[in-house]
């Protein structure tokens, strides 16, 4: 687990700044039992699903190595394997070897099965993690998201909803991954190495990118 941000990051903190980016008092608590706590219940799920589902965020990217079942499958796949339990939508990549960066890419799953003709596998997934582990810069763009959503119920301002909904996330032709997240994800790219090329093995395409000699590795 990642250690906490050194600023006091909890719910009510977040849901705060989004109040506050609305222009109103920053006055929820984690047992607010009025109607704006009903609306945050409402509303923040929605938050959460929606920004994290955006990018690979790391502080929320976990590694399992996956439980394969003792039947063999009906699916005509030689193995499957258990998924993981708290999980935030699918894997987004499975791999042979932890360590390395190309994907198994011929799986299929099924409920919560996966199968693989793979001995072993790797899932890389999303996780629900407590806030006050959230990285400081998408805690401060999820604000403006969730300030988006509580835009309508609190002040009935359609223009104030959308002119946040942008702020967050960007224009409409930048697909949802502009704006402050958009930055927050065009940093991220650049702080970590880009994974080797997938075809790398092949001597024919790896000699013309340049990864190899055309005759391939010895």
């Amino acid at each position: 687990m990642a250690e906490p941000t050194e600023a006091l990051l909890d719910k009510p903190t977040i849901v705060n700044w989004a109040l506050a980016e609305l222009g109103l008092a920053p006055k929820f608590s984690i047992d607010d039992q009025t109607s704006l706590g009903a609306i945050v219940t409402i509303f923040w799920p929605r938050a959460v699903a929606h920004c994290f589902s955006l990018y690979e965020w790391t502080f929320c990217r976990k590694t399992f190595s996956l439980t394969r079942q003792a039947e063999t499958p009906a699916t005509g796949y030689a193995y499957g394997f258990e998924l993981p339990g708290g999980i935030l939508g699918e894997p987004f990549k499975y791999l042979r070897d932890p360590r390395r960066e190309t994907p198994v890419r011929d799986v299929r799953i099924e409920a919560r099965t996966v199968y693989s003709d793979e001995l072993a596998l790797y899932a890389v997934c999303k996780v629900d993690v407590d806030p006050q582990y959230w990285n400081l810069g998408f805690a401060n763009a999820f604000a403006v998201a969730l300030a988006a959503y509580l835009a309508v119920p609190l002040t009935q301002d359609l223009e104030l909803a959308a002119e946040k909904e942008q702020k967050a996330f960007g224009s409409k032709s930048e697909g949802g991954a502009g704006g402050m997240f958009g930055r927050l994800i065009a940093q991220n790219r650049s702080a970590h190495p880009v994974g080797s090329n997938l075809l790398a093995n092949d001597p024919l395409t790896a000699a013309r990118g340049g990864y190899q000699p055309w005759h391939g590795r010895y």
